[in-house]
């Protein structure tokens, strides 16, 4: 046979197997296609990131069939991450997802706006009478004051850099939550609430962070807790001046770095302060029955200049204590340490080598263990 023959045969066999390896490929596809047209309804919930699609309309297409396809029927999660940058009339768009979303009794909504530059309303008519509506997450938006709330089953709420129209809307919102357990509140440079009030019966876990900004002159910030069954609190804020705690919760677990807005031009023992030390007296009564803290140095010197004048009240309850050091002296930890008679185990976090200075400590609790990290 010649050599031209065999290159045709192969060649032939090649057009033949790339041919049939077509042929499985569409069937493939089509089956699938077919099959999850099929299983399309038993997907009960849409996880999506914008930045996963290179073209933005495909995104848009893609939410759009998935709400389609679920009319009439109930999802369980709906979640989206995008950039309101690339979309053109991007609150129009959320906010008409959202409201379908709700109409379809969602129990789990998270929405997500990376872009910084500007908040786009969400203003859903739907969401905020969600009946089903288990847990919300909402990211990088504005929030109007809604004429009506009613969020029953609401337990998880989780705000983060949102701005309100209104000072009240947020405290609006939460007390029409007869449920919610648990509230992570993230807050943005200016987002219009210069006192927050949080009443709940229900709450067992609070997290509240402003973080820190050089050039924040805004008026003081306050805020105020009623929530008798609270476990949980954390607090990482510069900014606020005034934590209350109203009708006193037994907290069990807390982390507290704040400064109650204090700046070394503004210390407790000023005369005008003398406000400031009955609000900080009155923080930490609040909090005495905690059972596990962290606290950063920055709030620990605050409780170190707040005790020069006067008595801190005792942490009978405190079994475990960390303690993260940044540039602040250590030598202030003693003093807190005094008023913890029952105190197990005490973590560091420090970098330099401060061991023998802590085995010096004075420990009403003989059997304190000290770990440095």
């Amino acid at each position: 046979m010649k050599v031209s023959n065999i290159l045709f045969l192969m060649s032939n066999d090649l057009i033949s197997e790339l041919d049939y390896f077509d042929y499985i490929t569409r069937l493939i596809a089509k089956t699938t296609q077919n099959r999850w047209t099929t299983l399309w309804k038993d997907v009960s919930g849409l996880d999506l990131d914008a930045e996963d699609f290179y073209i933005r309309e495909t995104f848009v297409s893609f939410v759009d069939n998935f709400l389609e396809r679920n009319h009439g029927l109930s999802i369980h999660r709906f979640k989206l991450k995008y950039d309101s940058f690339y979309f053109e009339e991007p609150a129009g768009l959320i906010n008409g997802w959202v409201d379908t979303a709700a109409r379809l009794k969602v129990e789990h909504l998270d929405v997500s706006d990376s872009f910084s530059e500007w908040d786009p309303m969400m203003n859903p008519t739907v969401l905020y009478t969600c009946s089903n509506l288990v847990s919300l997450r909402l990211v990088g938006m504005g929030l109007p004051n809604p004429e009506r709330v009613s969020l029953p089953s609401l337990k998880t709420l989780v705000l983060i850099l949102i701005d309100f129209t209104n000072k009240w809307a947020l405290e609006n919102l939460i007390s029409k939550c007869p449920v919610l357990e648990n509230f992570c509140f993230e807050r943005s440079y200016d987002d219009g609430i210069p006192i927050l009030h949080v009443h709940s019966k229900s709450l067992l876990t609070f997290m509240h962070d402003a973080g820190y900004h050089e050039d924040y002159e805004e008026e003081d910030r306050f805020v105020e807790i009623d929530a008798p069954m609270l476990k949980c609190l954390k607090i990482s804020d510069d900014r606020t001046s005034s934590f209350i705690i109203k009708s006193p919760p037994s907290v069990v677990e807390a982390d507290i770095d704040t400064v109650f807005n204090l700046t070394s031009e503004r210390s407790l023992g000023i005369a005008n302060e003398v406000q400031k030390r009955e609000m900080v007296r009155d923080f930490l009564v609040g909090i005495s029955r905690v059972k596990d803290m962290s606290i950063s140095s920055s709030a620990l010197e605050v409780i170190y200049d707040y005790s020069r004048h006067v008595q801190l009240p005792v942490f009978r309850n405190l079994y475990t204590l960390r303690v993260r050091f940044d540039s602040y002296m250590w030598e202030m930890l003693p003093v807190f340490l005094e008023v913890c008679p029952n105190l197990k185990t005490l973590v560091v976090k420090e970098e330099s080598d401060i061991f023998i200075e802590l085995l010096n400590f004075l420990r009403l609790s003989s059997s304190c263990q000290i770990i440095i990290r």
